[in-house]
């Protein structure tokens, strides 16, 4: 099988995964709601609901199959020898072109589906308060983070992998000086990912306006959650979600050393004070989280890739096969870095499926211990009318199929994370 078929063959099955996971949908939507939601909806309001989500998956599979469609062309189309010779066999633009062919239709048809999104689905259904130039303004400093992103790193991994034969000689270093090349590798790229949360700290600075929360006794009840906690949150904050949305939404920013708590507007203006505190205590509870088996699997893995990195640049002959492999598919005579990271990550395809169900478990299991600290803090009536007020507003799905809340949610469904946290109150 070529490397053409690969990249074909993977999308047209996530196409039709995606299309079985819709019916799993709507099977799981012909059903009444458990009694733990119950209460989330009135019948006129889960009418609604449904058809906001069945507008949303409409437009979702329309602009996936869209982008299969337009993808298909340029893959199989015999421009790669074109853009060697145009490039005059410079690898990195030969990257950078064959990364901007595939880039502009792809970004095009993103912008779209975002702007429908927005002005025509969230203002259907009353959930948009963004103006064309706040669209505009956000969409132009994403697509140029994730243009700058993506030049970087092209440019990072063709030098890196090009001076590879000059560092190690010819790879024939042992393993003492393999192991050292891999870790000033991971140097640079721990570097790299330093410098990105930075950089998404400043946009999040750039789209939203942050006040700090006055002193008072909000304040000082907030700083009494975080006794007992080794690590500290030293910046309440308040930013403007009313301009953008009528989201509600609380979260804990970490970065390096830096925490600090982002509060909506329209959360303090729409939700008790108590609601407040149950979802700050359910965001200290993740800085009290204490490592289980399932971190340190993580670590784990982490350790395997780093060992598998170091055992590659002592014998690199399968990534050479691997590379040789992909010319051919392409008819090149030099490596186009781009189709080759982009056919790596297609046959990866398999392993992220399977550690994005690993990472959402454990996600889950996190969450689900967060909300016991704020049960424990005697926030658990509040938590749970906060969720359904939340999902009320921003038109959750409170009950998902078991099958899709195990293979995509980060946070438990809410029918199952309500029923934990009346659990964990009789408790």
């Amino acid at each position: 099988m070529s490397a053409r078929a690969i990249l074909i063959l993977f999308p047209l099955i996530q196409v039709l995964f995606d299309r079985f996971l819709m019916c799993l949908v709507d099977e799981q939507r012909k059903k009444p709601l458990p009694p733990a939601v119950a209460d989330v909806f009135d019948p006129e309001r889960y009418q609604k609901f449904i058809a906001y989500k069945a507008d949303y998956r409409k437009l979702g599979m329309a602009f996936t199959a869209l982008g299969f469609l337009v993808e298909i062309p340029l893959i199989l189309c015999g421009m790669y020898p074109w853009i060697e010779k145009v490039c005059n066999g410079n690898l990195y633009f030969i990257a950078l072109l064959t990364a901007f062919i595939f880039v502009i239709p792809e970004t095009t048809l993103s912008i779209v589906q975002q702007w429908i999104s927005v002005f025509k689905i969230e203002e259907k259904y009353g959930m948009n308060k963004r103006t064309g130039k706040e669209f505009a303004k956000e969409t132009v400093i994403s697509t140029l983070f994730s243009v700058g992103v993506g030049i970087c790193l092209t440019v990072g991994v063709i030098f890196i992998c090009e001076h590879l034969s000059v560092w190690t000689n010819g790879f024939t270093l042992g393993w003492g000086k393999s192991f050292l090349i891999a870790l000033s590798i991971l140097a640079v790229g721990f570097l790299f990912f330093a410098i990105l949360q930075l950089l998404s700290y400043f946009i999040l600075r750039l789209q939203y306006h942050f006040i700090p929360m006055p002193e008072g006794e909000l304040l000082d009840k907030i700083n009494q959650l975080q006794e007992g906690s080794k690590k500290k949150v030293k910046k309440v904050n308040i930013y403007e979600e009313s301009k953008k949305s009528t989201s509600k939404n609380a979260f804990l920013l970490k970065l390096f050393w830096h925490r600090e708590f982002g509060i909506a507007d329209n959360f303090m203006n729409e939700n008790s004070e108590r609601e407040l505190l149950a979802v700050l205590s359910h965001e200290i509870g993740h800085l009290k989280h204490k490592k289980n088996v399932l971190n340190y699997l993580t670590y784990l893995s982490s350790v395997i890739l780093f060992a598998l990195v170091v055992v590659l640049i002592h014998d690199p002959a399968p990534v050479f096969a691997l590379a040789a492999w992909i010319r051919n598919s392409f008819g090149t005579a030099q490596n186009n870095y781009t189709m080759i990271m982009n056919t790596i990550g297609m046959l990866l395809t398999p392993v992220g499926f399977l550690w994005g169900i690993f990472s959402n478990y454990r996600s889950r299991i996190e969450e689900y211990e967060a909300d016991r600290e704020a049960v424990k803090n005697g926030y658990g009536e509040e938590l749970i009318g906060t969720f359904k007020r939340l999902s009320n507003d921003e038109l959750v799905d409170v009950n998902p199929h078991p099958v899709i809340e195990f293979l995509e949610y980060d946070h438990p469904g809410m029918n199952n994370r309500i029923k934990a946290i009346h659990s964990a109150m009789q408790q």
